[in-house]
C-alpha cells in the first residue's frame, strides 16, 4: 500500500518539454503508480499560456497523474480558469478559513465554491484547517479532504514514517 504524495509543479516546470518523462522516471525509480504522485499547480501558473497549460494537464492526466489546482481563491482568475483547465482536484486556499468581519458572506462563498466544485466532478481539498469547528463545518459543506495543523504540523520524513507507515520488516 502506498501513500499518495502531492508535489508542487512550478510555473517553469509546466513549460519544460521534459516534464512528463522526468515524472515518469521518478515514478519508475520509486516503484509507485502515477496516480500516487499528485501534481499541484498553483492557480497563478494557469494565467500564462492557457492553451499550452491545458495541453500539458491533459497529457499528464493521460499518463495517469492526478492534477490539482493549488491555492484556489488566492488569485484573480479563479473562476475563469476552472472553465478551461481540466483539473481533478481543487485545493481551496486557507484564506477562505481566515477570520473575517463578514463571516456569513465568507461561508456563503465557501459553500458555493464547494458546491460548484462537486458539480464539476472535482475532489475538494481545503488547506489551513486548524480547529474541530472548521472540520465540522467543512464536512457539512461537502469538502472531501482537509489539510492543516489540526491534523499535524509538517514533520521530517523519519518522524512521518515512524508515526504513519507500517514497519515493512514486521510483515515479512
Amino acid at each position: 500500500c502506498t501513500v499518495p504524495v502531492s508535489v508542487n509543479v512550478s510555473r517553469v516546470d509546466i513549460f519544460d518539454i521534459d516534464l512528463l518523462s522526468y515524472l515518469k522516471e521518478i515514478v519508475e525509480e520509486n516503484g509507485i503508480d502515477t496516480s500516487d504522485l499528485r501534481l499541484e499547480i498553483t492557480e497563478t501558473a494557469y494565467t500564462d499560456n492557457v492553451d499550452q497549460i491545458v495541453g500539458v494537464v491533459k497529457e499528464l492526466q493521460k499518463a495517469g497523474f492526478m492534477v490539482e489546482m493549488d491555492d484556489f481563491g488566492s488569485g484573480y482568475s479563479s473562476l475563469n480558469m476552472l472553465k478551461d483547465i481540466p483539473v481533478d482536484v481543487l485545493k481551496l486556499d486557507m484564506g477562505f478559513l481566515r477570520k473575517t468581519t463578514h463571516e456569513k458572506r465568507s461561508r456563503t462563498i465557501m459553500n458555493a465554491v464547494i458546491d460548484m466544485s462537486k458539480k464539476l466532478g472535482l475532489t475538494v481539498v481545503t488547506e489551513g484547517v486548524e480547529t474541530i469547528e472548521q472540520v465540522e463545518y467543512l464536512t457539512e459543506a461537502g469538502c472531501d479532504i482537509f489539510q492543516g495543523y489540526y491534523f499535524s504540523k509538517p514533520v521530517p520524513v523519519k518522524e512521518f514514517e515512524a508515526k504513519y507507515l507500517l514497519d515493512r520488516r514486521a510483515i515479512r
